[in-house]
């Protein structure tokens, strides 16, 4: 969450001569957050009131908002926790520097020394074989509480291996868990300790110009495993979905198994509410709906309806529900999109989800091959046009298995490893499977309509 109000006139920080990183001639540091006058090499990052950190300690927390706290009473515990990006001066300071660096600006030489330290960290952490462990997680929407029971309006309880990169598990686990749409937003997760971010290699989606408001940078999700991020039960992390409307999320680590109970098998076992709309602004705003919705006449819940099953994750790329009821969590639908996700490729980040609107004629055609022309071997740019209107959604999907890294079988979810191999459907050469029978099993619930050859499953070294 970034806060609206516009940057504030401040005094720059030593004379605007930084502790570490070197400004170009003509920048006086105006507008550059205080942090970056800091020395990154000593920078010891602060936690909220809660004891997390978030976004590697780099902005304030809404707890240290005057106007927040004014209202202490009305605003959650969990919102006051989290790090309030101001998004005036962060804009400003894009216009005012944009042009007097070409690469390495002082917020990216700052970024590089915090990257490199949590780097090393990790390279020589011990996960004491929680990357073999199953963990039982409950995932929760941040700050979204019914304002009369104070109970959490949206959340997902489930069943993981720790062993999952951080890029499968946000592709093929949370968003179609959640009810998010695969491949469109930009994401991070947090780990809580000392407020590390983790996000996609290389993405295209739109919100990721947002970056400055979130963290500034983030290590690649697909080399860390979920078993980085936490060291014993009752640890969270923080998840936040599209940098744009910022839907934030905390992860709590319920139950670690032993390394002899756990199997790789992803379960869902129970959640509440809907997932609100895509681009629906975010957990305050959503939960702002949801009081009035409570409150609501039957034609003003009618309009409120419409509203969320216009949004991508409902009308373009999702199922609307039956009966819509925002406290309703559909169990069936959520195991229905997990089923889909793990058969599926992991998504090409590189080609996130885009709307698109010819602006003149033959505009597809032209886009059409700029987009083909940048395709990698066993890539496809895929189209879906609206049904009401001349736009239409382009992303680029993979036509290959998934690397050894991000793989995971195609029927359990279980994640390869160094004592897991995963062997590949003979057939379509793309899915992958722990075992003989979890193939036999996914091949006749659904692969057999999927697979390129409709054969009798055979096990093939990968």
């Amino acid at each position: 969450m970034s806060s609206g109000s516009p940057a504030r006139v401040r005094r720059i920080p030593y004379g605007g001569r930084p502790k570490y990183v070197k400004l170009s001639p003509g920048d006086d540091g105006e507008f550059l957050a205080d942090v970056f006058f800091e020395d990154p090499r000593t920078f010891s990052p602060k936690p909220g009131p809660l004891g997390q950190i978030h976004a590697w300690g780099l902005y304030p927390y809404f707890s240290e908002d005057p106007e927040l706290n004014s209202n202490s009473g009305e605003v959650d515990e969990e919102t006051l926790n989290l790090a309030a990006s101001d998004g005036m001066q962060s804009m400003m300071r894009q216009m005012k520097a944009q042009m007097m660096y070409y690469k390495n600006r002082p917020e990216d030489q700052f970024m590089k020394v915090i990257l490199e330290r949590k780097r090393q960290q990790l390279k020589d952490m011990d996960l004491k074989q929680l990357d073999k462990c199953d963990v039982m997680v409950k995932i929760t929407m941040t700050g979204m509480r019914n304002k009369i029971t104070k109970e959490s309006r949206v959340w997902r309880q489930f069943k993981v291996s720790a062993g999952i990169t951080l890029s499968a598990f946000q592709d093929k686990v949370v968003a179609p868990i959640m009810g998010w749409v695969r491949n469109f937003h930009c994401y991070t997760f947090t780990d809580f300790r000392d407020g590390a971010l983790f996000g996609p290699e290389s993405s295209a989606s739109v919100d990721s110009m947002h970056i400055a408001q979130v963290g500034y940078a983030y290590l690649p999700d697909n080399k860390y495993k979920l078993a980085h991020l936490f060291g014993k039960e009752g640890d969270q992390i923080g998840y936040l979905y599209d940098f744009g409307d910022k839907w934030q999320h905390h992860i709590e680590i319920l139950k670690i198994y032993s390394p002899e109970e756990s199997t790789g098998k992803i379960e869902i076992i129970d959640g509440k509410g809907m997932c609100p709309g895509e681009n629906m602004n975010g957990n305050l705003e959503y939960a702002d709906f949801l009081d009035k919705y409570d409150r609501a006449s039957y034609t003003e819940k009618a309009a409120q309806k419409r509203e969320v099953l216009e949004t991508p994750n409902y009308k373009s790329f999702g199922k609307p529900p039956s009966l819509f009821d925002p406290a309703v969590f559909d169990i069936k639908a959520a195991r229905e999109r997990l089923s889909e996700a793990l058969s599926s490729s992991a998504s090409v980040r590189s080609g996130a989800k885009t709307f698109n609107i010819p602006m003149m004629p033959g505009g597809e055609a032209i886009l059409d091959d700029i987009t083909s022309g940048h395709l990698k071997k066993g890539q496809t740019s895929t189209k879906q046009h609206a049904d009401d209107g001349p736009g239409y959604w382009r992303e680029t999907t993979s036509n290959t298995k998934d690397s050894r890294k991000e793989a995971v079988c195609a029927s359990c979810g279980k994640p390869a490893g160094p004592d897991v191999e995963l062997k590949t459907c003979s057939g379509c050469r793309m899915v992958l499977y722990c075992s003989a029978e979890h193939q036999k099993v996914h091949w006749k619930a659904s692969h057999k309509k999927q697979c390129t050859r409709n054969h009798t499953p055979q096990e093939k070294s990968s």
